[in-house]
């Protein structure tokens, strides 16, 4: 149960930190979960765009996809914020 908690923490984070970007930069960004070579969405905002997005990993497990990554110029902060919230996590 206590995996679960923490996991459901994560995914509340994540949508916060995916809220606060669209709000401030008008850029879309959504978390999603390693799973072999597929990529399976957890949170954030997903947008369809026939551009290819620039995927991010935060670790072995979840990474941070945009193709609006030109909008956010707080980009490594945002980065760094999400490993944070990750390590968290996992304590």
């Amino acid at each position: 149960m206590e995996k679960e908690t923490s996991t459901f923490n994560l995914i509340e984070k994540f949508n916060e930190i995916a809220n606060y970007v669209k709000e401030k930069f008008g850029a879309n960004i959504w978390f999603v979960e390693l799973l072999g070579r597929r990529l399976s969405y957890v949170a954030g905002h997903r947008e369809d765009s026939f551009l290819p997005p620039e995927v991010i990993y935060l670790n072995e497990r979840f990474a941070v996809v945009s193709n609006e990554w030109e909008k956010i110029p707080e980009k490594e902060g945002i980065v760094k914020v999400l490993k944070m919230a990750i390590k968290e996590g996992k304590q």
